[in-house]
């Protein structure tokens, strides 16, 4: 899969996607214009970064923390030194390497350094190559509120080898479909009908079944992006899941992992809607997120309504006592839904 993305500030995105990609970087990065390689990488993945740099001559290598402990201002000011003293200029090409989290992070130096570089996302996650590398947020926490910090900036190559994909454990390899379930559940019903019928090669592990899921995810993320890229309208409908799921995130404390929250999230909203969400969606979603093997069931441990209510109420929709939800009124068609305190402590009940 190979596409091109044109969005109306005059910035083009290119996404990459197949077994082997990463041999194309070179030619890639040459396209771009860019002579000089910086790679940020997950220190979890010394050795592929290191692979990946030998295809590049004279790239320099910067690790930071795995997951979201990576994502703040103390090692966004490190990258930046760093960059500085090895001689960056706008030239530079920043290639983010693993998973959302380090992809968000380099995507946001990129961003701010020098008031803007070549950025290249190399996703190595289902995850971040579903959703989080795509459509140019970018950001880091502050105080624990996950991405108060933040640009939207488009990357000019999105790169994704599906090589990088098969070593990652059942719970990370399932994480990005449970994105995708989410954007077919809100965007299209021939998508989620069509993700249905890959489910059980997709929790077996299919590659080719991944290969088309993600191209699925692409498809649907970017023509809601270029149609709005920062968030005024269709957009939104990506946050399908995201409020109480990120409430469960905090709350948890890294016990759960991002996917994980997103699926109890999707389900909780649709409880919290009531009747806006028919109880056939409902089921049809909740059969989709077992059969990939996703919870389903609220981990009643992370069931302290007035904590997860505060941490929704930091959500930067937030306005007054309610937060804004997107929910599927149908497959394939999200309308927006007020939550409360009141309407979460239903849905947890």
């Amino acid at each position: 899969m190979d596409h091109r993305f044109d969005f109306v500030r005059r910035s083009t995105t290119r996404v990459v996607v197949a077994a082997g990609a990463q041999e194309r970087l070179p030619a890639l990065l040459a396209e771009i214009g860019a002579p000089d390689v910086a790679i940020v990488h997950d220190e979890s993945l010394a050795g592929p970064a290191s692979v990946l740099a030998h295809r590049l001559p004279g790239a320099r290598l910067c690790a930071v923390p795995a997951g979201e402990a990576c994502k703040t201002l103390a090692h966004a000011e490190r990258i930046a030194r760093w960059l500085r003293s090895h001689g960056a200029s706008r030239r530079t090409a920043l290639v983010g390497f693993g998973g959302g989290s380090t992809t968000d992070l380099a995507g946001f130096v990129a961003a701010v350094y020098l008031r803007g570089v070549p950025y290249v996302a190399c996703p190595t996650t289902t995850l971040a190559l579903c959703d989080a590398a795509l459509g140019g947020k970018n950001g880091v926490d502050l105080d624990g509120r996950k991405n108060e910090l933040g640009v939207v900036r488009q990357p000019d190559l999105v790169l994704g080898d599906v090589d990088w994909l098969r070593t990652l454990p059942d719970a990370l390899w399932r994480e990005g479909f449970v994105e995708t379930l989410k954007m077919a559940a809100v965007l299209d019903a021939a998508a989620f009908a069509r993700l249905e019928a890959l489910l059980p090669a997709l929790a077996a592990r299919d590659t080719a079944a991944a290969a088309e899921a993600i191209a699925l995810s692409v498809r649907l993320k970017m023509d809601v992006v270029v149609a709005d890229e920062t968030e005024r309208d269709r957009r939104r409908w990506l946050n399908f899941g995201h409020t109480i799921g990120h409430a469960l995130e905090a709350h948890a404390l890294g016990a759960l992992r991002h996917g994980e929250c997103v699926a109890l999230g999707m389900l909780a909203e649709c409880r919290a809607a009531g009747p806006a969400v028919p109880a056939d969606v409902q089921a049809r979603l909740q059969r989709a997120l077992q059969q990939l093997g996703a919870h389903a069931q609220w981990p009643r441990q992370f069931a302290d309504v007035d904590a997860l209510w505060s941490l929704c109420r930091l959500d930067k929709k937030a306005v007054a006592s309610t937060v804004p939800t997107i929910v599927p009124t149908a497959l394939g068609a999200g309308a927006v839904v007020e939550l409360t305190r009141e309407r979460l402590a239903h849905a947890l009940a």
